[in-house]
């Protein structure tokens, strides 16, 4: 039996989308034989009461680090609920999973520096799974400078730790350029494994046949969605200042589906500009999810200029897995563009371009035949490169342990 430890402070009941990708993963690793244990944190923005330090969840044993701090809270609580996490797991590895393989991913951002820190001690191999880089992204964004010394110390430690893992695996080819020219990697310990879809049905739902059509009262329109997290990353408020354009279209309607930092602001914006063509809804849970991608004929993506490489939307394998053509917001050079060109399955805008973004979106309204055959080509390239057996095959082929 293979033996892991895989260390991410969000996972079960957590319901962001690390977590769910990431449920979906190693219970499909659980269900085929792996003895599979998770190091996580207490779940974001729900009651803490009832959770236990210890669980099992389908096969899955998982097991509570640091302290339950309401991160969403404040900066203060959010750093207290790191350090407690870091240590707590720190401390779990070092003295109880010496024989397992070791596999950490990007959240939080300082999971690569407490595993450097443990395999030095114990001499044990480990691998990453970047998600996002930081603080690369905080660079592109102006958050921080490169002059900065907490950029400094940050990128430092960041070598350090990535130089001494076995093997770095990657969302993006983009992230794969990035990474190898910032850290002078060793490209040989670098692989690109593309995310999956935490829904794989085994055809798309028509437009018409998803339940929400009636209840969100988008019967007749040419639908266009946004389903996902709207973070740093995400510009949300040009999808906004595109729905107030096309706003005349009595045809076209957005629905916006998710949370996350942005969206007050862009919620606010739509009010300010008096927009009446976008509905807002919460998250999804998993057992709806695919009811609610199908509710559109097309599906959005966003990610601002300058992160290429820096990040991959995981909501582009939900997409193509629902069958739905993708109008990405995206820089030209990054992962998400390059998929959508290999695969034909959508239009690619350069990001700030809005009345670009209105006019692709009219055009496919009014060329319904070329949205089909896009969605098409999405279902086939999931099918083909991006399901969950994907991921599991290319992980299998290069997880080791150092015995």
């Amino acid at each position: 039996m293979r033996r892991i430890v895989f260390i991410c402070q969000v996972f079960y009941p957590d319901t962001t989308s690390t977590s769910q990708l990431f449920q979906t993963l190693l219970r499909r690793l659980a269900w085929s034989g792996w003895e599979i244990h998770v190091l996580c944190g207490f779940p974001t923005g729900q009651s803490r009461e009832h959770i236990s330090r210890t669980q099992v969840w389908e096969g899955i044993n998982i097991h509570r680090c640091g302290l339950p701090f309401p991160v969403k809270t404040s900066l203060i609580y959010r750093s207290f609920s790191y350090l407690s996490f870091f240590f707590h797991s720190f401390y779990r590895l070092l003295f109880h999973f010496r024989e397992f393989i070791w596999l950490g991913v990007t959240n939080p951002p300082f999971n690569a520096h407490m595993l450097a820190l443990a395999s030095r001690i114990h001499r044990h191999d480990f691998s990453y799974f970047f998600l996002d880089l930081y603080p690369e992204g905080l660079l592109a964004l102006g958050k921080l400078s490169l002059n900065n010394p907490i950029t400094r110390i940050w990128t430092v430690l960041n070598g350090l730790a990535y130089r001494r893992a076995d093997k770095l695996f990657v969302l993006g080819r983009d992230m794969l350029q990035l990474l190898e020219k910032r850290y002078e990697l060793d490209s040989t310990r670098t692989i690109y494994i593309p995310h999956w879809s935490v829904v794989e049905p085994t055809r798309p739902k028509p437009f018409g046949e998803s339940r929400f059509i009636k209840t969100w009262g988008i019967e007749g329109k040419f639908t266009v969605q946004y389903s996902g997290n709207m973070g740093l990353w995400h510009d949300i408020d040009s999808l906004v200042s595109v729905a107030h354009i096309l706003q005349h279209e009595n045809d076209i309607h957005f629905v916006f589906i998710g949370d996350g930092i942005r969206k007050n602001a862009a919620m606010k914006l739509a009010a300010d500009l008096g927009v009446t063509n976008i509905i807002w809804k919460d998250f999804s849970p998993i057992n709806d999810l695919n009811e609610s991608l199908s509710a559109c004929h097309v599906s959005i993506i966003s990610l601002r200029s300058g992160l290429e490489g820096v990040a991959v939307p995981c909501k582009l394998y939900g997409i193509l897995a629902s069958g739905r053509a993708v109008v990405a917001q995206v820089p030209t050079n990054s992962e998400i563009a390059l998929t959508i060109e290999e695969n034909n399955c959508g239009i690619i805008v350069e990001p700030n371009n809005h009345h670009d973004l209105a006019r692709s979106l009219l055009h496919l309204k009014d060329n319904q035949q070329e949205v089909s055959e896009m969605g098409e080509n999405a279902f086939s390239a999931y099918q083909e490169k991006y399901t969950v057996a994907s991921a599991i095959d290319r992980l299998d082929k290069h997880l080791t342990t150092r015995q």
